[in-house]
């Protein structure tokens, strides 16, 4: 009627069914391509999760001070709970986090700074070791005391060199090497 053609029922139906196989095709490959990225995702997320975990074990285990070089302190001190250790230890994570710091590479003026900082670290470190093996307990808490302190400034730091001008760096790496130098 009015010029168009009707098709039959026959006709409509055959359209139907290649349509739904049709979509039908389309939705079972959005289905793989879905499970196939979710594996691929997940699969990333454990090696990263793996691979990370290996690498805080192996820094945690190591006896370094400054990533990259061994400390003079007992090796014991990587697990042992006395003072000096856990001092000990909360230098390590703090210089490794600022060694963490990318842009610090990029300007000769902050490696330098970074590096006097470096020798800081290993004087307070050796401080340390000094003050494990002070008999006077008076002294041996005065000069833990003044070791944390310093420690607590070198914690502060990294956090201060993120995103900070180059200027910024310098003097706030220099203020702390100075701190640690004092203590």
């Amino acid at each position: 009627m009015f010029g168009t053609t009707t098709k039959t029922k026959v006709e409509r139906g055959n359209t139907g069914a290649r349509g739904r196989e049709e979509f039908g095709m389309i939705a079972v490959l959005v289905i793989v391509i879905t499970i196939v990225v979710a594996l691929f995702v997940l699969g990333g997320a454990a090696w990263f999760a793996w691979d990370s975990d290996k690498r805080v074990k192996k820094f945690a285990r190591s006896t370094d001070l400054v990533p990259g070089k061994p400390g003079r302190a007992p090796a014991e001190w990587t697990t042992a709970t006395s003072r000096e250790a856990l001092l000990h230890r909360r230098i390590r994570y703090a210089i490794a986090d600022v060694h963490a710091n990318p842009a610090i590479g990029h300007y000769p003026d902050l490696v330098a700074a970074r590096d006097r900082l470096d020798d800081a670290v290993f004087d307070l470190d050796d401080k340390l070791i000094g003050a494990a093996h002070e008999a006077d307990d008076e002294e041996k808490t005065a000069r833990l005391d003044a070791a944390e302190s310093a420690i607590s400034v070198l914690e502060e730091l990294p956090k201060k060199l993120w995103e900070a001008p180059e200027d910024t760096q310098l003097a706030d790496m220099d203020q702390v090497t100075s701190a640690l130098q004092r203590a």
